[in-house]
């Protein structure tokens, strides 16, 4: 299994994600040694905490010491995978950079493929991550594209909505290699019984296209209502300017610096805490491939306002579970907050009813699919 980015035990021991990516290969990784395969997983290490080797719930990672993911040791990381990719039966790639390397690999390749942002255009790519970065990104995401469907033997993705976007680029001959398999949520898992804090939750990355400043308008308002209200961020990256602007954003709202929690590498059991606590999950995200945050929200009962994104057909059903809004309408995402606190006990009950189609038999029934000769089971 091939990821840049990964999953990784930090100095005190606890399980750390960056990123909603991370945890979903790690979670392929799980469901592969549940079907008797046996993973390695290849990634590098970005952080000083990231150890070379290690192993988590079964898994062995190995890193290289590759600290930035533009940096030209990249290549030798890959050309690495692919001298070693003859010893395994099946590769997994995750998304972006490894999928560089599919020409030469061995084995049965799977591509991994959580969203596609290309129908956004260079432009988005730019103001996300700036000049160089952004250009070289768009080029990166199209020659995975073009080599996903010219080499890899099937193709993984997280919904119908990245589904539809795949071949919408790749055209109707790719539709016979993908595989639909939405990210798993065990809802044993999690704290569902705890009791509910006053504040709203916001998990994610601190990027233009996520929006983290909506949520200060958000907790503006339900102060007005509910002055004790606080919100929490959990960012596990961020964006500098975008940070700068989302302090800049809380004076102008006239909030106050205790009002505002900033949390970072919170671990596995940390995050299920946040999540088991708060009085509401907020999503305002313009783009998203499937939205893990949003499942392990709904098995907190925390009920969600999230805009209104293809991606969430399935899991959010408006009016019941969450409260879904018109992309980019501050307002009415304000007042969606303040109606689900005023109408909570309908919206709690709610949180469980859509999530059966999310269980870990029906991941690892697909996992085994993906892992057969067979042909596509439809």
């Amino acid at each position: 299994m091939v990821t840049e980015a990964s999953v990784y035990r930090d100095k005190d021991g606890k399980f750390v994600a960056k990123g909603g990516g991370e945890m979903c290969f790690h979670n392929i990784a799980r469901s592969l040694l549940k079907i008797g395969i046996e993973p390695v997983v290849f990634a590098i290490s970005e952080f000083d905490e990231q150890v070379e080797e290690e192993i988590i719930d079964g898994v062995l990672y190995r890193r290289m010491n590759v600290k930035s993911r533009s940096s030209f040791k990249i290549l030798k990381y890959l050309r690495s995978v692919v001298k070693e990719s003859g010893e395994y039966d099946f590769v997994f790639l995750n998304q972006f950079t490894p999928h560089l390397a599919l020409p030469w690999l061995k084995g049965m390749k799977i591509g991994v493929v959580h969203d596609v942002y290309q129908e956004r255009g260079i432009r988005f790519w730019i103001s996300q991550y700036g000049f160089f970065k952004g250009l070289m990104g768009n080029l990166v995401e199209k020659l995975q594209l073009k080599f996903d469907f010219k080499y890899a033997d099937k193709i993984m993705t997280v919904s119908d909505f990245s589904q539809e976007k795949i071949e919408a680029f790749m055209g109707d001959r790719v539709v016979c290699k993908i595989y639909k398999n939405a990210f798993p949520v065990n809802i044993n898992n999690f704290h569902s019984d705890m009791e509910k804090e006053n504040y709203l939750l916001f998990v994610g990355r601190f990027v233009d296209y996520k929006n983290p400043d909506h949520v200060l308008y958000a907790l503006r308002t339900v102060k007005k209502v509910f002055p004790q209200f606080k919100a929490v961020f959990v960012l596990p990256r961020v964006e500098k300017k975008v940070l700068d602007s989302f302090f800049k954003r809380r004076v102008e709202l006239g909030l106050k610096e205790e009002d505002v929690i900033l949390r970072d590498n919170c671990s596995e059991e940390d995050m299920r805490i946040l999540f088991a606590k708060a009085k509401l999950f907020v999503q305002p995200s313009y783009v998203e491939g499937q939205g893990i945050v949003v499942l392990e929200a709904l098995a907190s009962r925390a009920p969600v306002v999230a805009y209104n994104l293809p991606a969430y057909k399935g899991m959010l059903v408006n009016g019941k579970n969450c409260i879904l809004v018109e992309k980019g309408n501050i307002e009415v995402f304000e007042r969606a907050c303040l109606d689900v606190l005023r109408e909570y006990e309908s919206y709690y009950r709610e949180c469980h009813t859509y999530l059966d189609d999310f269980s870990e038999e029906n991941f690892n029934y697909v996992m085994e699919q993906i892992c057969s000769n067979a042909s596509r089971v439809f």
